[in-house]
């Protein structure tokens, strides 16, 4: 996916962090095979699978015409999104694809006069940097259980997507490499 850039700071940092998410949770997913995707680890605890499709709806909801109308829509039923009896991966899959060209095709026409704006999220107005901030905490919270729970079901395969345990002293000998020793 290729993932337009913005001339504002503000929006290109949150661009950033979407693509960082995105790119954790996607090393993670492809790690998992079918079973796993929608393996429940116990009674409770959603799938990953589950949380692709949450991710789907939320998305959808918070996203669609976002300047005008309230981010909570009254089509959207959260409730179903945790429902993947008889789904496929490649069902979730194109949920969980189509979210993210949604949020990165939104911040790409996103201006600077948008940053200004006050909408409204269940009826509570939020700037959008409140807003958006709040979806990128959604998503952060998220990418995390999908992380922690391929990495508890692939287990000795594991492949990091992260710094490795025990290599941090050579990643951080790697970053000043690539950009020099910091502001001391």
């Amino acid at each position: 996916m290729i993932i337009p850039a913005n001339d504002n700071a503000i929006i290109r940092g949150w661009v950033t962090e979407f693509a960082v998410a995105k790119e954790w949770s996607d090393g993670a997913i492809e790690q998992m095979n079918d079973e796993q995707i929608f393996q429940q680890v116990a009674p409770g605890f959603n799938s990953v699978g589950a949380i692709m499709k949450h991710i789907g709806g939320n998305v959808k909801s918070r996203w669609t015409d976002w300047r005008t109308t309230d981010g909570e829509k009254s089509w959207r039923n959260r409730e179903t999104e945790f429902d993947v009896e008889g789904l496929s991966r490649s069902d979730v899959q194109k949920v969980w694809d189509q979210a993210w060209v949604t949020i990165f095709g939104e911040l790409a026409a996103m201006t600077e006069a948008d940053l200004s704006l006050t909408i409204t999220i269940r009826g509570e107005p939020h700037s959008v940097p409140e807003a958006v901030n709040r979806q990128l905490l959604h998503i952060g919270y998220h990418t995390g259980q999908i992380v922690w729970l391929a990495r508890l079901m692939v287990g000795d395969g594991w492949r990091w997507l992260t710094v490795k345990p025990g290599g941090s002293d050579d990643f951080n000998t790697q970053m000043q490499s690539k950009y020099g020793p910091g502001l001391g």
